[in-house]
């Protein structure tokens, strides 16, 4: 099998761009190169996209010029693979973001209105776009104990002199991401009851922090949190980071109450990795953009936002709220068929897809396929391990796992294994991956590649085929029944 594309169409798509963008309304080609031309379109800062002809970029394939192995996205919106990738109405606002210098506070204020529009948000409510919903949590937690006080802002994280530093979470909400609340300085209080909730409010406590994707496994709701917060005059904050699709949750979570709510820009809204989307009231989004980038000598000067994130950032949103979500399960379902039809000649068969439409996050399908070990000598996780091996282009990563490189810890027996407690049980027999991530025709590669490694496959035996004389037993699998 043959991965010639990356160089091909690399070209072809920079050569359909690059006509596009130099050939003005109305001339032909040869008069782009005359003494009258007409002058580039409105608005572009003569800076076109041109071909790259010398050092990186020159070849066509910049990740072999680095010596890295580009993935084919079967993982899901994981950051450690680059979390997803983004439309080209995305990167074409990304390139016109560009094109001039702004004041970033003022766009970073009219995008917070034009999200607030977007998103249906209650009155008095607005956005921010953050570097990512991890930087959403530190800017916004910055926010709440600093308000706009210059002093505190240059302080923070040493809040030990705030009036207000304490956080209460649900011990059961505690996740690697509440490293950003501590991140701002902030003392996490654990609780686990309504009762304990209430009796550890003080003078001290500044807000409620709510983990959205493990609502179901604390022992107070969402509502409940809201309603104890505003009997105590404190803010809450709900973390709903990888939590749409559905496209609804967007404005549903605001109106239940909560001050603050994050969610990624670079997951299923597929806008720019390293963006986030903050929507919360416009006192603490104030707060919030005073805590962060471009402003200096503050806790969030490290989260970073450019102008063409901005622009990005706001048209996937807006495209992903206008999205129709049942015409795109049908496309995902087309992706599976495609790899259904290859592999069902080796007697691997389709399992009906999964897909919970409520589920609390990471909302996507995930599509299977049943390996028959009377056929096929191949469990399913070699054929993973297979597709991941395929080169020059891999096809998903064994070594994905959500939260990327570890340290050691000396103080672990036997090593930590953080991924592999936490998996649910898999039949050996089965594989599978989601497809939504997937660019056009990447579904006929993992096919394509999917017959290369089951033609490889030992075949397994047949007791059916078995003579008394002594012979070998017949192979069964692909094409012995039918030749």
């Amino acid at each position: 099998m043959k991965f010639a594309w990356s160089r091909r169409s690399f070209l072809a798509v920079l050569g359909a761009v690059s006509g596009g963008l130099f050939a003005p309304a109305g001339s032909n080609a040869g008069s782009l190169w005359g003494k009258k031309h007409k002058p580039p379109v409105s608005g572009m800062d003569g800076s076109p996209i041109v071909p790259i002809t010398t050092g990186l970029g020159s070849t066509g394939d910049i990740y072999a010029e680095l010596g890295v192995t580009p993935l084919v996205n079967i993982n899901g919106t994981v950051t450690v693979i680059g979390g997803s990738v983004m439309k080209p109405e995305v990167m074409e606002l990304i390139r016109r973001g560009n094109e001039h210098f702004v004041l970033i506070d003022e766009l970073e204020i009219a995008a917070g209105k034009f999200i607030a529009r977007l998103c249906k948000s209650p009155a008095g409510y607005t956005g921010l776009v953050t570097g990512g919903a991890a930087a959403a949590m530190v800017v916004g937690y910055a926010g709440m104990m600093t308000e706009d006080l210059e002093p505190r802002m240059r302080d923070i994280p040493d809040v030990s002199n705030f009036p207000r530093n304490e956080v209460i979470i649900q011990k059961s909400h505690r996740y690697p991401f509440d490293h950003q609340i501590r991140q701002s300085g902030a003392k996490l209080v654990e609780v686990e009851t309504r009762e304990e909730m209430i009796a550890a409010i003080n003078p001290k406590t500044v807000a409620i922090h709510f983990t959205n994707i493990l609502s179901d496994k604390g022992k107070v709701s969402g509502p409940e949190t809201v309603a104890i917060a505003k009997a105590h005059g404190l803010y809450t904050f709900n973390d709903a980071a990888a939590d749409v699709p559905p496209k609804e949750r967007l404005w549903e979570y605001p109106s239940l109450g909560f001050d603050m709510v994050a969610f990624s820009g670079g997951k299923d809204i597929r806008g720019p990795q390293a963006s986030g989307v903050l929507i919360g009231k416009e006192e603490l989004i104030r707060y919030s953009l005073l805590n962060m980038s471009p402003q200096e000598d503050r806790i969030g000067r490290c989260c970073k936002v450019g102008k063409e994130t901005v622009f990005g950032l706001l048209k996937a949103l807006e495209m992903f709220v206008n999205e129709d979500l049942e015409s795109a399960l049908e496309m995902y379902d087309e992706r599976a068929q495609v790899i259904t039809d290859a592999v069902k000649k080796f007697g691997v068969t389709a399992l009906p897809r999964q897909f919970n439409p409520q589920a609390l996050g990471n909302v996507t399908p995930r599509y299977s396929w049943q390996i028959d070990p009377s056929k096929l000598k191949i469990t399913g996780a070699e054929v993973m391990q297979k597709l991941a091996d395929t080169r020059p282009v891999g096809i998903g990563s064994m070594g994905a796992g959500a939260s990327g490189m570890r340290g050691r810890n000396p103080d672990a027996p036997g090593g930590d294994h953080h991924d592999e407690n936490h998996r649910p049980p898999r039949d050996p027999n089965s594989f599978g991956f989601a497809v939504w991530q997937l660019k056009p025709g990447e579904e006929q590669r993992i096919a394509d590649r999917l017959v290369e490694i089951l033609s490889e496959v030992p075949k397994a035996y047949s007791l059916d085929h078995e003579t008394s004389g002594g012979r070998k037993i017949s192979p069964t699998g692909p094409g012995s029944a039918t030749r």
